[in-house]
This record gives C-alpha cells, structure tokens and sequence, in this order.
C-alpha cells in the first residue's frame, strides 16, 4: 500500500515536472468572451429609457455582468422607489442562470432557485422583465426593467439590446 501511494506521488511530480498537466488541446485555443463593457451599459440604458420615454413608461434599468454584478443602473423620473431593487433581482436572475427572468418565474419556488436567492442574499427577483446578453455563446450579463406591466418591462430591455445590437 506504502509503495502504491509513493509511485502514485512521484508519477505526479514527473507529470508537473514535464508539463503534462495542461489544458486539452482544444480549450487551449479558446478565448474568454469579451466582458460587457460599462460604456455598453450606459448605451443599453440610454436605449431603454429612450423606448420607454416613447411609450410613457417610468422604469428603473439596471445592467450587470455574467455574474450578476452591477454595472450600472438607473431610475427614471417617477419611477417607484422600489422599482431599482426589482430591477436589479431581475437582471441578476438572468445572468446567474442564463435564461430570460420569464423563464425563472415558472420554477421559482424549486429548492435550487431558492438556494440562490438565500446565496445572493434574497436580491434575486423571479418576475419577467430581464433578458441575458450572449456574446459569443456566452452570457456576458443581463439587462432588466422594473415599472411597468411584466411583458412592458421585458419589450423594453429587448428593445433596448435590439437598438445597440447586442
């Protein structure tokens, strides 16, 4: 047993030693996405309270990264207080799991979306209204509204990707 955990441990020193502990061929040649940028997100923004200037909405808009972190965010005038947080959960929901927040709303209550709220702190919002942003094939981030009816917070957001062409 002695001599199998000894070999063991020297086969892996010669396999550092001699570099044979690297990334497959394939995922060596692959490069990380680029990130979303926060002068994309200011331009996200503009475009968001742009169509929602045109359509009499007063939203709050918040963008964040493919982890769910802020970029940045904005209450129009009028808006609800309490419609930024909302905003925010939305978009966070959408770039943790990589699907638009209407998707999240059906399984909201399933123990493992729970367990991501309660890890996030109870910032995730399961309502319909975020959208991710793919680059790539990857989600870069998310964009989400709060203000208005669901499916109005949703067409802006969309709106908004479509007028910069994420």
């Amino acid at each position: 047993m002695k001599q199998t955990k000894n070999f063991s441990r020297a086969l892996l020193v010669i396999m550092l030693v001699a570099g044979g502990v690297t990334a497959p061929v394939g995922l060596a040649a692959q490069t990380a996405p680029q990130r979303l940028t926060l002068s994309e997100a200011q331009a996200i923004i503009a475009a968001a309270q742009r169509d929602a200037a045109n359509k009499n909405l007063r939203l709050s808009i918040a963008v964040v990264d493919g982890r769910g972190d802020l970029i940045a965010a904005t209450r129009m005038p009028d808006a609800r207080p309490t419609t930024m947080d909302t905003a925010i959960g939305k978009a966070m929901g959408a770039a943790i799991f990589g699907r638009p927040s209407a998707d999240l709303a059906a399984n909201s209550s399933s123990p493992l979306y729970q367990n991501m709220n309660e890890a996030t702190g109870g910032r995730l919002r399961f309502f319909q209204g975020a959208v991710p942003i793919v680059r790539d094939g990857y989600t870069v981030g998310a964009v989400g509204a709060s203000g208005a009816s669901s499916q109005d917070d949703e067409d802006n957001v969309k709106a908004a990707l479509a007028a910069v062409g994420l």
